[in-house]
């Protein structure tokens, strides 16, 4: 399916929330979805529990979605991911940033040492006040009016700091 036709989609259940639409999403991109859980080891019952979150989000949000910053099926696999992520958290106790780095690259084809030498030119580049604002936002998922409060400095500054220090993140990837 070409990606002119997805937008179109997309826009239709947007707009219209058009049924039609989304199941024409849903059978191009569900088995997609599904294939990457399997292929990470969760398992058909779960791969098909997460993918039906994914595609409910999509369902949900399709109005955020915005052509011009990338393609559907990015995004789509960007809510993949992180519906990923939000399943390994709540279902470990004590994860460390191993165990996370593993988890999210596993069975991936990039080189381990490459991973672990970015992470660790990325650690390095962060002074330490940046790394507690990481930390507490997405480690502790504290929300940014929670960090403003604890850190008494402005909710504007908290995120314009995680923003510039996510695209800092970004470049040195």
């Amino acid at each position: 399916m070409e990606n002119e036709q997805i937008i179109d989609l997309v826009k239709k259940v947007a707009e219209e929330r058009n049924e039609i639409a989304f199941s024409e999403i849903f059978d191009f991109i569900a088995p997609k979805i599904n294939a990457y859980y399997i292929k990470n080891n969760l398992g058909t019952e779960l791969a098909e529990e997460l993918t039906q979150e994914v595609l409910s989000t999509i369902w949900i949000k399709a109005g955020l979605f915005n052509s011009e910053k990338s393609k559907f099926i990015t995004w789509s696999f960007t809510i993949a991911r992180n519906k990923k992520i939000d399943f390994y958290r709540k279902n470990q106790k004590n994860v460390s940033n191993d165990d996370v780095r593993d988890f999210l690259y596993e069975n991936n084809e990039s080189n381990d040492f490459e991973i672990e030498s970015t992470i660790n030119k990325i650690t390095e580049d962060l002074d330490q006040n940046q790394k507690k604002l990481i930390k507490m936002s997405f480690f502790e998922q504290k929300s940014h009016k929670n960090i403003a409060a604890e850190l008494e400095i402005p909710l504007g500054t908290v995120k314009s700091r995680i923003r510039h220090i996510l695209t800092k993140m970004q470049r040195l990837l």
